[in-house]
């Protein structure tokens, strides 16, 4: 049989731009080195030894007990709406977050209730929410790390606690943040992660889920396998939410790298937080904390001023982003959209800056120049 020709396909040079973001690329010799094993073992997907030993590595590196790759974020929120059975029930969250936080609690046939942010940390506001749970069924409560900064999670979790519900954190951002000294990972009953392209700790796609509960670990397991138990048998309806050798493969590079890589885009961010301390309001919290560099987001104290400010990045060649803009729970609540007078204030002025591994210390400057000419 006659070998399949390889078609050369025309490439077309990238725009001369700085982009928001981008994702870390380790040496192909290092990603092949990887691969090769699969290859060698003729063995893909379905719970591979690569796949075995990043799963071991990252528990290792987190501090973890029950930790699940997957195939991606949003999956790892819908494996966390499943196994708390929300289909149906009245949960609250945070309106200003990527879409698939809320998204993936329709697609559970949850009922939605948006609750305000916190002026300063952009997070769900624990004490907004507190009227609601006296006065309503609540099921759950799925805060966000928005950015990797943490909420106010000892706040939360004391709710969760006092109400009996369970709380579910979206950590898509804040693999590696720190609240009060210990890993985020350690509070709430679940944590979902995206380890997407453009995260710090990125597998191309994929995603984790943490529990503090045996059950759920065991539970989402099968979940994960088309509902298959340890006998072969299917035990309940389940998913295809694997992820594959070859993503795992590029996990296994970039958590070798990741204390350079962090430690780069920290000097990044001190930068910026030094060129623009005096004009720009930064995202804050009261609580001892630790970010991990994943975004840089600053606020504008108008819509115009960041406006200006966009136009000015994107002439000069460099690409920021609004973040979360359009406000994403619009289409959630149309007929009664909830009043959320912070989130509706600050997410008209909120703009994140470029970031990314090796950002030239003279982009930075520019851009920080930019954003103070346009003030």
């Amino acid at each position: 049989m006659q070998q399949s020709k390889v078609v050369q396909l025309p490439l077309t040079p990238p725009e001369h731009k700085v982009l928001v973001t981008q994702p870390y690329v380790p040496s192909l010799d290092k990603y092949m080195h990887y691969v090769e094993k699969a290859f060698d073992a003729k063995w893909l997907t379905n719970d591979g030894p690569l796949l075995k030993e990043l799963t071991d590595r990252l528990k290792d590196y987190l501090g973890v007990k029950y930790l699940l790759l997957v195939s991606n974020g949003t999956a790892a929120l819908q494996l966390a709406y499943k196994i708390k059975n929300l289909s149906g029930k009245n949960v609250i969250s945070t309106p200003f977050t990527f879409p698939a936080t809320t998204t993936a609690l329709e697609w559970q046939n949850a009922n939605v209730i948006l609750s305000d942010i916190d002026r300063n940390s952009w997070n769900l506001d624990p004490h907004a929410i507190e009227q609601r749970l006296t006065k309503s069924d609540i099921s759950a409560i799925v805060p966000v790390n928005i950015f990797g900064m943490p909420c106010d999670m000892e706040a939360f979790d004391k709710l969760g606690k006092a109400h009996n519900i369970p709380i579910i954190y979206d950590s898509a951002q804040s693999m590696l943040a720190k609240y009060n000294g210990k890993s985020v990972l350690q509070y709430g009953d679940i944590h979902c992660m995206s380890f997407h392209a453009t995260k710090l700790f990125h597998t191309v796609e994929g995603g984790a889920l943490t529990f503090n509960n045996k059950e759920d670990y065991e539970r989402a397991q099968r979940l994960i396998n088309f509902g298959i138990g340890e006998n072969g048998v299917v035990e309940e309806p389940g998913i295809n939410a694997k992820m594959s050798e070859l993503h795992a493969a590029m996990g296994l590079c970039i958590l070798d790298d990741l204390p350079m890589l962090i430690e780069n885009r920290e000097e990044s961010v001190a930068l910026y937080s030094n060129k623009l301390a005096d004009v720009i309001t930064f995202q804050k919290s009261k609580n001892d904390i630790y970010t991990p560099p994943m975004y840089m987001p600053i606020k504008f104290e108008s819509e115009d001023a960041l406006l200006s400010t966009l136009t000015q990045l994107d002439q000069h060649g460099y690409t920021s982003r609004r973040y979360f803009y359009p406000k994403n729970h619009e289409f959630l609540q149309r007929k009664t959209p909830p009043l959320l007078p912070v989130s509706d204030t600050i997410s008209n002025k909120i703009l994140c800056l470029p970031l990314m591994h090796n950002l030239d210390k003279e982009h930075i400057y520019k851009i920080t120049n930019i954003v103070k000419r346009s003030m």
